[in-house]
């Protein structure tokens, strides 16, 4: 049964990847956060700090604000779309753009991150994903299940990619499916990232990045560790890191 599952899937890449060449668009996500979920899960938060933040942050529909993704054959551009008037971040900041270069592989990732700007460039590194025997349908694309470990955050990632839609790219730091992914969770629910609407052909207004770029440059490996050593410091100092990370 796996084997013809995987044939299955072959001979579908097969067929849609000769379509690649023409597929551009953008796609509207809906980011949401539970902050309850994660605080409950980390062993060095005190009770007393997870029970206020379940009383402060509690929210069964969890903190949202909206992204976009835009994609091209080469290349994808994802940052901010346009913010929910409601349960959206109140300290959402202007720098955060991600720029896949699917070309030569590489990227560049502009943020603001534990209280520093980072322009991180470097090689893109695919997740280990494992595609799963599972199917379901977003936004009426046939989407296939994929899992993959973060371990340097701790994360369990559940993505779904449209094999209809041959982009290896996605939100956030999700790519290298043969498909644009159109949703992913981390850890069963901590972070759900869903499409709302996907428009193809040339977006209206394209995500520029910044003339003049000002921040710290790192490779990818000295912005890992930097990373790295904020987890340590913040899980020593029995804080939460994700406030000042991207979860």
């Amino acid at each position: 049964m796996k084997l013809k599952y995987l044939k299955i899937l072959f001979l579908l890449l097969v067929s849609t990847g000769l379509k690649a060449q023409n597929i551009v668009g953008e796609v509207e996500y809906r980011y949401r956060i539970f902050y309850d979920k994660i605080y409950s899960s980390l062993p060095h938060i005190t009770q007393q700090e997870k029970d206020r933040i379940q009383l402060t942050w509690s929210n069964p529909e969890g903190y949202s604000t909206r992204m976009k993704l835009q994609f091209w054959p080469e290349k994808s551009r994802y940052t901010f779309g346009e913010p929910y008037e409601v349960r959206s971040y109140s300290w959402q900041v202007n720098d955060y753009i991600i720029e896949n270069n699917l070309e030569d592989q590489t990227y560049l990732k502009y943020m603001d991150q534990m209280g520093k700007t980072y322009i991180v460039r470097d090689s893109l590194k695919t997740p280990k994903w494992r595609v799963m025997n599972e199917i379901r349908d977003i936004l009426g694309h046939m989407c296939m299940k994929a899992v993959a470990e973060d371990s340097l955050k701790g994360q369990k990632i559940t993505a779904w990619f449209a094999s209809d839609i041959p982009v290896p790219t996605g939100p956030e730091e999700q790519f290298g499916l043969p498909g644009l992914i159109l949703a992913y969770d981390i850890n069963d629910g901590m972070l759900i990232v869903e499409a709302e609407k996907i428009t193809f052909g040339e977006p209206e207004e394209i995500i520029a990045l910044p003339k003049r770029m000002r921040g710290r440059e790192v490779s990818g490996a000295e912005y890992q560790e930097v990373v790295k050593d904020f987890i340590q410091t913040s899980t020593e100092s029995r804080r939460a890191w994700m406030w000042e990370i991207r979860y």
